[in-house]
């Protein structure tokens, strides 16, 4: 069976979307079957992969709104072994309608439980909120990833974040488990970033380093992963090494 990694942290602009992209990525570098769901209204991972929402005719809304049709929502992308669920900008108005569901937790779970046995990985990649989607995602996850910006203002957020992850865990899913930290955007130079990390390091289990670097955003307007884009960078081969720490960790 699959298992599910979820991306994570209330926090906007930390870089979940490029920890999401390149981690499941680098899943199918590594000769993994993989699927990665776009949760995000805005269509960000989507986006960055050079997809445009607009041009599929199902999405995660879809699968949100009638778990059976997930396989239809399912895309292969153009990197072998990697597919997606894209996102839609119908999400925000579906969650109005989804919350007097009794299900309204479970769908993404329902969906998921379906296509685990045809992928080693499922990545989702979540908005920076605490959305009826990001439950969905918690609760549909065995492991939890957050991504960490190495400023002030980002770790108080980050501690925010895993009381609630404390609190998901006791309440909806008790089998979720965190691997660690992905320590983002961080700048030697500056004395905050490196107390940060200190602290990160501290309390928590760190999974890598990823630098303040253009390389991200580069791949960006390439339509690819960091990790295909720019692979020869240094935030690349991070990015690669995250991942085999994470295979290492979930396959013992």
């Amino acid at each position: 069976m699959g298992k599910v990694i979820c991306v994570a942290n209330q926090k906007g602009g930390v870089g979940k979307t490029a920890t999401a992209n390149n981690i499941a990525t680098s899943f199918a570098l590594e000769g993994k079957q993989v699927l990665v769901v776009d949760l995000d209204s805005l269509c960000t991972l989507t986006k960055a992969n050079g997809y445009d929402p607009a041009k599929f005719e199902t999405s995660v809304a879809s699968v949100l709104e009638n778990p059976q049709k997930v396989g239809q929502a399912i895309y292969e992308s153009d990197i072998e072994g990697l597919s997606f669920i894209p996102s839609s900008p119908m999400l925000d108005a579906l969650e109005l309608t989804l919350i007097s569901k009794k299900d309204k937790y479970a769908r993404l779970k329902k969906a998921l439980d379906k296509v685990k046995p045809i992928f080693d990985y499922i990545v989702l990649d979540c908005t920076p909120s605490l959305s009826t989607f990001n439950i969905n995602a918690l609760v549909a996850a065995d492991y939890l990833v957050v991504p960490a910006e190495t400023k002030y203002q980002s770790d108080f957020s980050l501690e925010v974040f895993l009381s609630t992850f404390e609190t998901m865990k006791s309440t909806l899913n008790p089998n979720l488990k965190l691997l660690g930290v992905v320590a983002t955007m961080f700048n030697g130079q500056a004395n905050e970033d490196k107390e940060v990390l200190a602290e990160i390091q501290s309390k928590y289990n760190l999974l890598g380093v990823i630098k303040r670097t253009t390389a991200v955003s580069s791949s960006v307007k390439k339509g690819k992963p960091c990790v295909v884009a720019n692979r020869r960078t240094v935030v690349a081969q991070e990015y690669r090494e995250i991942t085999r720490k994470i295979m290492k960790m979930v396959e013992e």
